[in-house]
This record gives C-alpha cells, structure tokens and sequence, in this order.
C-alpha cells in the first residue's frame, strides 16, 4: 500500500495514512483503522491534568524556598551566636556553615509537569487516543498529517 502520510514523534507513536486505512503503533499496541470508520481526527490537549500537576509543583517549589530561607536564616544565626561565644562557640559555628551549604543543595525532586497531547480519532461514536511528545518541530508534522488525514476523508466521503 501507498503511504499518503507519516507522523512520528521520535518517542514511541507512529502514524501512517494509506488511501484505505490509518496504522497506528503506540507504545505498547498497535492498530489499523478502516478509513471508512473515522468519523474525524484532531489533537487533545490534557489541560486539566496539566494544570493541577503545575499547581502541585509550585507548592512544592514555594515550600521548598521556605525551607532554604529557614535554613540561612538559622545558619546566619548560628554563626553570630557561635562567633559572639568565641571559643566555646565551635559548635555553633559548625551547625551554621552546615545549614548554609544544606540550603544551597535543596532541589525539588519532581520534574516539572509536561503537558500531555493526545492524537484523537472519532470512530462512531467512540473516541480512540494516543499519547504523543509534542516538541515544535513534532507540532508541524503533526499539524500537516492531520491535514492530510482530512483531505483522505473528504475525498472518500464523495
């Protein structure tokens, strides 16, 4: 068969188009859809999953630069109070330079969220999603395969 058009993000999804059929490898799976059968095609953006996650990872940032405060703040404290004792303040001048240096190493362990794009076919009634990376150059390709799809659809519709 004739491949009309091809999309692959590089990170698992493969999409092929024919003049009959539309071959989708996801991660995982595999499936070939009658072009008879599609309905329609588009992109979904999971926004409300994206916005929660962020939400989520701006908590944990925000309380992470209070943490680091706190620790400078005891840090610098320490040192004074170690520095004003003289030698009987090692200690504290100790537990002040640790706290510093343990507030500049704090990072947050999550990665930052990622908005997550699905490439949609509308199959009677049903819809059929598959996760895909969308980086700019993915969003071009992306954009002219769904075109494509389009133009297959009308010219069987007629």
């Amino acid at each position: 068969m004739e491949t009309i058009a091809e999309f692959n993000d590089n990170r698992g999804l493969n999409v092929k188009l024919t003049k009959e059929k539309i071959f989708i490898s996801a991660t995982g799976n595999e499936e070939t859809f009658a072009l008879r059968s599609v309905n329609g095609v588009g992109l979904y953006d999971d926004l409300e999953k994206y916005a929660k996650e962020e939400e989520e990872y701006n908590a944990k940032e925000k309380k992470l630069k209070i943490n680091k405060i706190s620790l400078i703040v005891i840090g610098v404290l320490s040192l004074g109070f170690g520095i004003y004792m003289g030698e009987f303040g090692t200690f504290s001048i100790i537990v002040g330079i640790v706290s510093i240096a343990v507030s500049f190493f704090l990072k947050v362990k999550d990665q930052k969220p990622v908005l997550e794009t699905y490439f949609k076919l509308m199959i009677s009634g049903a819809a059929r999603q598959f996760k895909f990376h969308k980086s700019d150059e993915s969003s071009v390709k992306i954009a002219d395969f769904i075109n494509k799809v389009e133009d297959t659809l009308t010219a069987y519709s007629k």
